[in-house]
């Protein structure tokens, strides 16, 4: 009988025949063939059963229950071990249905694994990123609602937070999370900041990044198929984790996308700041009566906005002067280029008032510039009928006047331009002689530091002038930077250096 019973038949229909077999081979009308698992039942008549087991490589498959002996113990026992190796055959067809199940659910699992790692690892833009990131976990995981929160702990960063539903976690508080997979079935398995979540299961994944926290993915209710709540399974932890691999390289490929472009972007505003700060400061400068000058200027890699100019006028007298602006970058340059244009404008036609001109300046710098951005001003007449100097310093470093009598400073006379409305800045004026010396300059170079944090400083500077008074103007240009770049050596500096040298020369 047992020969021409199928192995993989219906499972019931197998354990009858089996039984059948099993009874006819004992010579008994009844009996029961039972799972070894289960508690052997007295007989009704008080007597315990003859138990019979059916055994394949030492494992009890099912027992036999006989309520006498067999007959022929040996013919029933060549047939239990025909049955036993049947149902070893089943136990085997299981074992490999259900391996072949798992394994098609793995290759399943890593086939949407590998979909979505692909469609989100495309995206660049954090804002969507985020949304795609949070909807395939909710989708991998049959969830109800979840919230994904991003934020680099190590650095501090702005919190970016998406919800689906309502939120599960605040963004601020899920700093304080562990970086270790929570699966929260129940309200006693929720840590402390999970435990006022709206869901009734949650299970919460961070998200890292060769070890660094970036976020945490809190998926919420998982939902089966006739709408009710299944627990979060060891499966789900693992998809979710493996899912948080693959959004943490998405989100990192999106911090360095940002970065890059934040970098080119500022590296273009540089290179237009310096190209607009580099058209208007003059090439070379014009010869003038009574004057000899020599001006320069030493830019950073963070465009600072320096300016200097001459203004030969039309009666033979020649305005000058150094400007620096506030900020870094095109913000700076735009504002030096308007102070540029003033300049132009107002100069030949307001050199005799030069309050009244640096007014004007200031006013239209004050409507121009929004942010409030202001500029430092030294700008002077000098006429060589008179041989009289006249300048206004407004907020800026002080001028140096090196003459036969030591040096004596011209100081500043008001605000820097720009700063705020109706400012009133006063005039000064000085004799000079030939062989004088003025020495205007940009706070890049009295504020230079050097590896100490020391400043190159105005003794420095003094010095300088003073030892070469009797030198060329371009000589002593050349001494400062050259002194000032020895002070500096191996440390980067962040603000333009600017010199203006104007010596008084004989009238011919």
């Amino acid at each position: 009988m047992l020969a021409k019973l199928d192995p993989f038949s219906d499972r019931e229909r197998l354990f009858d025949g089996i039984l059948a077999a099993l009874l006819t081979a004992a010579h008994a009308e009844r009996g029961v063939l039972v799972d070894p698992t289960q508690p052997v039942e007295a007989a009704a008549s008080g007597d315990r059963p003859v138990a019979i087991p059916l055994t394949a490589r030492e494992d009890t498959l099912a027992i036999l229950e006989l309520e006498k002996p067999p007959v022929d113990p040996v013919g029933l026992a060549s047939v239990t071990a025909h049955a036993a190796r049947l149902l070893d055959s089943l136990r085997m067809a299981d074992e490999l249905q259900k391996a072949d199940f798992e394994l098609k659910y793995r290759v399943w699992e890593l086939q949407s694994l590998y979909d979505v790692g692909l469609s989100i690892a495309g995206t660049l833009d954090l804002e969507t990123l985020g949304e795609d990131i949070l909807y395939k976990s909710i989708s991998l995981l049959n969830a109800r609602t979840g919230t994904l929160i991003v934020c680099d702990r190590a650095a501090d960063s702005a919190v970016f937070a998406r919800h689906l539903g309502e939120p599960l976690l605040d963004g601020e508080s899920a700093r304080l999370l562990p970086s270790t997979v929570l699966r929260c079935n129940t309200l006693e398995e929720r840590v402390g900041l999970l435990a006022k979540s709206p869901a009734e299961k949650l299970l919460a994944v961070p998200i890292l990044a060769e070890g660094r926290w970036l976020g945490v993915l809190v998926v919420a209710d998982k939902e089966n198929r006739d709408g009710s709540i299944d627990d979060f399974t060891e499966a789900d932890e693992r998809v979710a984790s493996l899912f948080a691999n693959q959004a943490a390289i998405a989100l990192e490929n999106a911090r360095l996308h940002r970065e890059a472009v934040e970098k080119e972007k500022m590296e273009r505003e540089m290179e237009l700041a310096a190209s607009i700060q580099k058209t208007i400061l003059p090439d070379t400068l014009p010869d003038v009566p009574g004057l000899v000058f020599s001006g320069a200027n030493r830019p950073t890699k963070q465009v600072g906005g320096d300016y200097f100019d001459v203004y030969p006028l039309a009666d033979g007298r020649t305005a000058f002067c150094v400007a620096d602006v506030s900020g870094k970058g095109v913000p700076a340059a735009l504002l030096v280029s308007t102070v540029h244009a003033c300049l132009h404008l107002l100069v030949p036609n307001n050199a005799s008032d030069l309050p009244g001109l640096v007014a004007r300046v200031n006013r239209h710098l004050v409507g121009f510039s929004s942010t409030r951005k202001f500029a430092t001003l030294f700008v002077a007449v000098f006429d060589p009928g008179t041989g009289t100097l006249t300048y206004v310093n407004a907020g800026h470093n002080p001028g140096l006047w090196i003459s036969p009598g030591g040096v004596e400073l011209l100081p500043s006379g008001g605000v820097p331009v720009g700063m705020m409305p109706g400012v009133v800045h006063r005039q000064a004026s000085i004799r000079v002689a030939p062989g004088d010396t003025i020495l205007l300059y940009s706070d890049g170079i009295t504020e230079a530091l050097n590896g100490g944090d020391e400043e190159f400083g105005m003794e420095r500077l003094t010095a300088l002038a003073i030892e070469g008074r009797t030198e060329a103007p371009a000589e002593i240009s050349r001494r400062i930077f050259g002194a000032v770049n020895d002070f500096t050596t191996g440390v980067a500096q962040y603000d333009d250096q600017t010199v203006l040298i104007a010596r008084v020369s004989a009238v011919s």
